[in-house]
């Protein structure tokens, strides 16, 4: 083969290797390198796509002109640059690439440039269509997020319209799972999504968390017991030999409208499938406290939040009481990562916070407060008749029903004093590891490193949010009050 062609050949590879391993950047750096200047693509109205620092200001001109000319190619000298513009395709929309530099006599030629051309156009297109995939896959993402917003506020029929949208009607009743991936790449938590579709016969209702970045948090339809763990066993073991360690939560079978319940459970269960061997875990059945209070405690959550429920905004920038609400709701759920779930900024949620707590009278930074105010709400929530009960929150932790739950809660820590004593002085602290550390005389690593064992014997949630440590408080003020 003559010299020549071999080197029209090697330049071809060249070419073809950097338009699948860089896109169109890299076969831009490449051309830039041949003319010993600088390149870049145009869009249609002669504005920059891609970085064009070092083209002179005449090249918009020359660009111009090959766009509305009517010719595909334009080579000029401005008398101090030689200037290059050629139309990629004959495409309305397509690019122009802009050359300027001492050596364009290097592409210009036949048929280097037009293998160069071809070759860019075809990765433009291929980057611009990966592109729309992109800005579609976000889009559908954003609308899965506010189904997920509408379902932890009670917005059960809008959500059901709003997944509709998507053509994937939401399962009912179902499970939620919380699926935690070990690397926080995007493409791994993506992979590890369209696993979990795959595995599950693209049964499941795929949401990435907006609060956690590792989570995925799909509602699937209910599987026989034997079916669900060998899902979730194959789940981690193709998973995490992909993309590393994974663990899974599964809640219990709810109905949708308790998507919120569900989701606190999965994560609850998430907190003993990572200790676990088989780094999956089913919440335990156990009683919830507002269900053993239901009736008898209407009256006392009616008084907790008539600030809340009767407040009406002054002015039309102020927050409404559905936006308190959801603020609220996320906030007890979620704490400070409640601003990246409700997309504002902290000093919203900070101020929306102290408008909160004056209309309850509360400070929503005390653990005792919020865990009353949660209390209330998921009294109000249950839909329960009102029924003869006390107007005293404590005189509700005294009944028979509240002390035998209350024991059932903490029995896991009854061989453990030091773990008891521990949570007991972690709850003192308003859940604050340095306070708890230091009423404890331990260092912080040590006060954590006790939690988290507690969280393998309580198979529950302490370190993160949502949290058991409402009900924690709860069981032990009912068997001895904190002080």
């Amino acid at each position: 083969m003559p010299g020549d062609e071999r080197e029209s050949l090697d330049r071809l590879r060249g070419l073809q290797r950097d338009a699948e391993t860089g896109g169109p950047l890299r076969l831009l750096g490449r051309i830039a390198a041949e003319i010993d200047g600088h390149a870049a693509l145009f869009d249609r109205n002669g504005a920059p796509l891609t970085p064009h620092r070092g083209l002179p200001d005449a090249i918009t001109g020359t660009v111009r002109r090959v766009r509305s000319g009517g010719t595909r190619s334009a080579v000029e000298h401005d008398g101090q640059h030689q200037l290059a513009a050629f139309a990629l395709s004959t495409e309305p929309d397509a690019p122009t690439l802009a050359l300027a530099g001492p050596s364009l006599d290097r592409f210009t030629a036949e048929p280097g440039r037009t293998d160069a051309l071809r070759l860019l156009a075809l990765s433009w297109r291929a980057h611009h269509a990966q592109e729309r995939w992109r800005r579609a896959d976000e889009a559908g993402d954003q609308v899965r997020e506010a189904v997920l917003h509408l379902l932890i506020d009670g917005g059960l029929a809008t959500a059901h319209r709003t997944a509709g949208a998507l053509g994937e009607p939401l399962p009912d009743p179902m499970r939620v799972w919380v699926v935690e991936v070990g690397a926080l790449e995007r493409g791994e938590r993506d992979a590890v999504a369209e696993e979990l579709l795959r595995i599950t016969g693209d049964r499941a209702w795929m949401i990435k968390c907006p609060v956690y970045s590792g989570h995925l948090i799909p509602a699937v339809p209910p599987m026989s017991h034997e079916e669900e763990r060998a899902c979730a066993a194959e789940l981690v073991a193709t998973a995490t030999a992909s993309t590393g360690r994974i663990s899974v939560g599964i809640s219990n079978v709810l109905p949708l409208r308790d998507y919120a319940v569900a989701y606190q459970q999965a994560f609850h269960a998430l907190a003993h499938a990572r200790g676990n061997a088989e780094r999956f875990a089913t919440f335990g059945r156990g009683h919830d406290l507002a269900a053993e209070i239901a009736g008898p405690g209407q009256r006392w959550a009616r008084q907790v939040l008539a600030g809340l429920e009767e407040f009406t905004p002054q002015r039309p920038q102020d927050p409404t009481r559905e936006e308190l609400q959801g603020t609220l709701t996320s906030w007890l759920m979620f704490h400070q990562q409640a601003a990246r779930h409700l997309k504002i900024h902290r000093n919203t949620l900070q101020a929306r916070l102290h408008k909160i707590g004056a209309l309850l009278d509360r400070d929503l930074h005390r653990l005792h407060d919020q865990a009353c105010v949660d209390l209330a709400l998921r009294l109000r929530n249950s839909g329960a008749p009102e029924g003869s009960g006390a107007d005293d929150l404590d005189a509700l932790l005294r009944s028979d029903a509240v002390r035998r739950w209350a024991a059932q809660l903490l029995a896991p820590l009854r061989e453990s004093p030091r773990l008891r004593e521990t949570v007991r002085a972690w709850l003192l602290a308003d859940t604050h590891l340095t306070e708890s550390a230091e009423a404890l005389g331990l260092s912080t690593t040590a006060v954590r490193k006790r939690l988290a064992r507690a969280e393998q014997l309580l198979e529950r949630s302490l370190l993160h949010s949502p949290s058991l440590s409402y009900d924690l408080h709860f069981a032990f003020r009912a068997l001895n009050p904190l002080g």
